[in-house]
């Protein structure tokens, strides 16, 4: 009698274990082998492997390899399971695996359950009947994906967090998985990251100052106080890091999920979803940032000009150009390719979700047209200049009065807001209030501060700027011109638009002005 050395292969789903429970257990299962074999002197268990938690439709499951390999070094000569769905419910895998791997290594293959015996009674295995129970069990699994999802995406919009683990800064609700509640260590670093935001400090610098101080990044923390099994922590903070915590609706207290989606029930990879299908579920927990100095970072990290280059330079054209069809900031990308160095630009929505199409150009494109046009219109206004000598024409001084007393009534209310920083700094150094009323109290002024330094600097902007004769100097300065630098794009250009075909519309700054003063000319010379 031939003696057969067999692997009991168990599985069960992380759905499964949800829905059938018990009855589909790998303990059931094996019980179920076990009293199928109890009267077989021929068959021997070399080994039960398992996969608790894993889907029937990915065959990359640690104890299903484990069993290839004992196969394939010839460790067992047979394997045993309680029915095929538990093998898996991908039919091709499964057929794989049945028509492949079993003759190959001359396996005897038994399937209790459904009375499949390779050894007992070969010709089963070239009936219809495997390959149609393995049809039906992958039919099941997809229908039993698409309930889930749809399950899912319903839980979502009622506001339940459905994840493993609450995001940096919050921790699951023991009475409530689907509700978070503030983790005090963690939302403290999440104040400080945008406290320093709201004063100017670059993401790479706040980046550098938690490194500096030891500070934990969020997965080396969830490992380590949360004691969550994150095998990928990193330990350094890092930009990506910083922006994914400042652009976070998460911290005003809004529930985002759906940002990501498997592509089927068969591939387990992930893609992205749009931003505009994400799920957000106002006023879920109680928010660690105002959402007006959530707001007003946003504005002075990513609508402001405030990016710099390697050397801590703003770069010419940041802030200026712009995709002429959704009004995203164009992305300026380098990259050399037959060692030819090339700087170019993409539309910022079509880098980040493909909502909008690519807007392509080469930066020495946009160079030499910046340069021709703004040649061409600076050469007029000097023309014009020399026109507005030649009549004589006094130099126009608007009524400055408002924005003067505007502009003394800001420095007060600003000089107010840095008095009462100071104030709470030292209360807080005194033990006069605690951390946490630090933290509100000083993200309060430093956002009215804000606002106050706004407000001066666009009228300051628009008095630089007024309709008064002085701004023609700056043309008359510039005139012999012959590269485009930073300074050249601050002071003539408003902004860029690039559109698909190539075209380039330039907004210049003091058109109005220019405009203004030819009707002037016009008049003048009618009255002559």
């Amino acid at each position: 009698m031939k003696k057969w050395i067999i692997g009991c292969y168990r599985r069960l789903s992380a759905d499964e274990i949800q829905g059938e429970g018990e009855s589909n257990s790998v303990i059931n299962q094996k019980k179920i082998v076990d009293d199928y074999l109890s009267d077989k002197k021929d068959i021997k268990i070399y080994k039960y492997y398992s996969d608790d938690g894993y889907t029937g439709t990915d065959f990359n499951r640690p104890g299903y390899n484990e069993m290839l390999d004992d196969i394939k070094n010839k460790r067992i000569n047979g394997v045993i399971i309680k029915d095929l769905s538990r093998l898996g419910r991908n039919y091709i895998e499964v057929g794989n695996f049945i028509d492949e791997i079993v003759p190959k290594y001359r396996l005897r293959f038994i399937s209790v359950n459904d009375s499949v015996d390779s050894y007992l009674n070969p010709n089963v295995m070239d009936s219809l009947e495997i390959p149609f129970k393995n049809l039906m069990n992958e039919s099941y699994s997809r229908d039993s994906s698409k309930k889930m999802r749809s399950s899912l995406k319903a839980s979502k919009k009622a506001g339940n967090f459905i994840g493993k683990v609450a995001p940096y800064g919050y921790i699951k609700d023991e009475n409530d998985g689907h509700k978070f509640v503030l983790d005090e260590d963690a939302a403290k670093i999440v104040k400080k990251i945008f406290n320093l935001a709201l004063k100017g400090v670059s993401k790479k610098n706040i980046a550098k100052e938690l490194n500096d101080n030891h500070i934990l990044t969020p997965s080396q923390y969830l490992k380590e106080r949360i004691k969550y099994d994150f095998s990928l922590a990193t330990e350094k903070w890092t930009t990506k890091t910083i922006d994914h915590i400042l652009k976070n609706e998460t911290y005003i207290g809004n529930l985002v999920q759906g940002k990501k989606t498997r592509i089927s029930h068969k591939t387990h990879n992930f893609v992205t979803i749009a931003e505009d299908d994400w799920i957000i579920y106002k006023d879920h927990h109680k928010p660690i940032i105002q959402e007006n100095i959530f707001n007003q970072v946003q504005d002075i990290i990513y609508n402001r000009n405030i990016r710099t280059n390697k050397k801590g330079n703003i770069y010419k054209y940041t802030g200026f150009i712009k995709c002429a069809d959704c009004g995203c900031n164009m992305h300026r990308l380098t990259r050399t390719k037959k060692g030819i160095k090339q700087s170019y630009f993409y539309c910022g929505n079509y880098l980040r979700n493909k909502s909008c199409t690519g807007h392509y150009i080469l930066e020495s494109d946009v160079d030499e047209v910046v340069l021709e046009v703004l040649k061409q219109f600076i050469n007029l206004v000097c023309n014009a200049s020399q026109k507005v000598e030649d009549v004589s024409i006094s130099r126009i001084e608007y009524n400055n009065e408002l924005s003067k007393i505007r502009l003394v009534e800001l420095e007060k209310e600003i000089d107010r807001y840095k008095i009462l920083l100071d104030d709470v700094l030292s209360d807080y150094k005194l033990d006069l209030i605690t951390k946490d009323d630090f933290d509100d109290f000083n993200s309060s002024y430093m956002y009215e501060l804000n606002n106050l330094r706004l407000e001066k600097e666009e009228i300051e902007k628009a008095k630089k700027h007024s309709n008064n004769l002085d701004w023609l100097d700056n043309f008359k300065k510039n005139q012999n011109f012959s590269e485009i630098n930073r300074n050249i794009v601050d002071e003539f250009i408003k902004d860029i638009y690039i559109y698909e075909n190539k075209k380039i519309e330039i907004k210049f700054r003091y058109k109005d002005q220019y405009e203004e003063l030819l009707k002037y000319l016009k008049n003048q010379n009618s009255m002559v």
